[in-house]
């Protein structure tokens, strides 16, 4: 099994050790909804955010190219939110996306991933103009 194969693997496990097991002691993590996050102790109060926010995590890496120093996979994500999100508490959540891993060593040294988060934003039940305000800020400077 490959790094991507054991990344998707412990997350839809939920098992924050074995997440961390897969970067390198200063990997990083740049989250469309949370962020970037480097270093083991920013990655593992990511992560336990993730899984107190959310439930019945189904990550399915769809195809992966791998190479020495990267891979990249397209992706099908889905989860429940849970009730530490309360306004959106019971939604199933499902969109998709690509991911790309810096890898040293065998491990993940970054990770970045993107998606359409407007899809996502919908079903945590946005409303069309905080959407936009939302879409908005992420728009790349001139």
């Amino acid at each position: 099994m490959g790094i991507v194969d054991r990344f998707a693997d412990a997350f839809n496990r939920r098992d924050v050790e074995g997440l961390l097991g897969c970067f390198t002691t200063s990997g990083s993590y740049h989250d469309l909804f949370f962020g970037p996050h480097a270093g083991q102790p920013a990655l593992r109060e990511m992560f336990e955010r993730m899984f107190r926010e959310g439930r019945d995590y189904q990550w399915r890496m769809d195809t992966i190219v791998t190479e020495a120093q990267r891979a990249a996979a397209e992706w099908t994500f889905g989860y429940t939110v849970s009730a530490a999100v309360s306004r959106s508490e019971g939604r199933r959540i499902r969109f998709r996306g690509m991911s790309l891993f810096e890898l040293e060593g065998g491990r993940i040294a970054a990770y970045r991933e993107y998606a359409d988060t407007g899809v996502a934003l919908l079903q945590l039940g946005f409303k069309p103009e905080a959407l936009a305000k939302v879409l908005s800020k992420r728009l790349p400077a001139d």
